[in-house]
């Protein structure tokens, strides 16, 4: 009988996307096993879009509740799916709950919050796996002696999300050009402005594509259109011929669901993103990419693709982690110049693109 596996999902979506590295070792390792993934339902359809998955289940409890008796409750529904491991990525103490009320024999995960008691197979030596793929990765190989850093990983596949076209009912309703190849801004910061790259950068960069004949995709959610809007206001200011511009920066903001958002990077020629969970994803969609790490680091979550370049800061602060700057300079992002991401982005895609 295939081997029934209960994963428990991260909550961000960055980290749910480089989860999947995890998921294509397991099926390496025995192609029968079967997996469930239990994670927040607004991932469901971009964990979809992950062949190596089965089946899908909710996690229904927000990010940060105990609710310590529906956690208990919740593991005695799962109890009847009957898995015969799981493996918990979050940190969290609470995260490891739901499992061990399931019964689950098998309860493997990283140290985290002294989980001593929920966790029975367990790595407590994250600090020699640096990065959060191979953190996860590593959890595969958790019995095995040799694996004792992110040097004796063997080598294992990066995140890559299965894509569709997007339909011409999407591309009509978004009012998107089919004569012009487009370039995605990743510009949402939802941890923070500490990780936004200024919006005179992204308006200065988006000029030059579309001079040069792209299209701009300005993506995200709801709560990135202050920062779209601001986008586009710096490209009327710093543009006398705005009116030349403007019509070729294309902003849907909060018109897509996941899955339309994933098809439309897919589509892109390129992209120039902030650290973020779209970064992530256009890595899984095999898009060229420029990535920009103000506060945050290479060393812990960078893009899983052979088509991305990252600009990171050098100042001496760098990497704080901290939402905003402490300083109120953020010197860490103003350095990551747009001519630099410009010039890289170019050496990614053909030259021809945009002709």
């Amino acid at each position: 009988m295939a081997q029934r596996i209960l994963i428990i999902s991260p909550a961000w979506l960055g980290d749910i996307i480089m989860s999947q590295s995890l998921l294509k070792t397991l099926k390496q390792r025995d192609p029968s096993c079967e997996i469930t993934m239990y994670a927040p339902r607004y991932a469901h359809v971009i964990i979809a879009r992950m062949p190596e998955v089965d089946h899908i289940l909710e996690n229904p409890f927000a990010h940060g509740a105990l609710q310590l008796g529906a956690r208990r409750a919740e593991g005695k529904k799962l109890k009847a799916l009957n898995f015969d491991c799981a493996y918990i990525l979050p940190n969290s103490l609470k995260s490891a709950l739901v499992p061990f009320f399931a019964g689950i024999k098998e309860r493997i995960g990283l140290k985290g919050e002294s989980r001593y008691l929920l966790i029975n197979r367990m790595r407590s030596d994250k600090k020699l796996f640096p990065r959060m793929v191979e953190r996860y990765v590593a959890l595969a190989y958790v019995d095995d002696p040799k694996i004792k850093s992110a040097q004796d990983l063997p080598q294992f596949a990066y995140p890559k999300l299965t894509l569709a076209a997007p339909s011409p009912e999407l591309l009509s309703r978004l009012g998107l050009p089919s004569d012009r190849p487009l370039i995605a801004l990743g510009c949402g910061a939802n941890y923070g402005p500490a990780k936004l790259w200024p919006v005179e950068y992204f308006a200065q960069a988006s000029a030059h594509f579309i001079r040069k004949g792209y299209g701009i995709l300005a993506l995200g959610s709801p709560k990135d259109q202050a920062t779209v809007n601001s986008i586009k206001s710096a490209l009327t200011q710093a543009e006398r011929n705005a009116g030349e511009l403007l019509p070729y920066f294309y902003d849907i903001a909060g018109q897509t669901n996941l899955t339309e958002a994933l098809d439309l990077v897919g589509s892109c020629a390129g992209a120039i993103c902030n650290d973020s969970g779209l970064m992530h994803t256009v890595a899984a969609a095999g898009v060229p990419q420029v990535c920009l790490f103000g506060s945050t680091s290479t060393n812990y979550t960078p893009p899983l693709s052979e088509k991305a370049i990252c600009l990171e800061s050098t100042q001496p602060c760098h990497p704080c982690f901290e939402r905003t700057c402490k300083l109120n300079t953020y010197q860490c992002l103003k350095e990551l110049t747009p001519e630099r991401a410009i010039a890289a982005l170019e050496s990614l895609i053909p030259a021809e693109a945009g002709l």
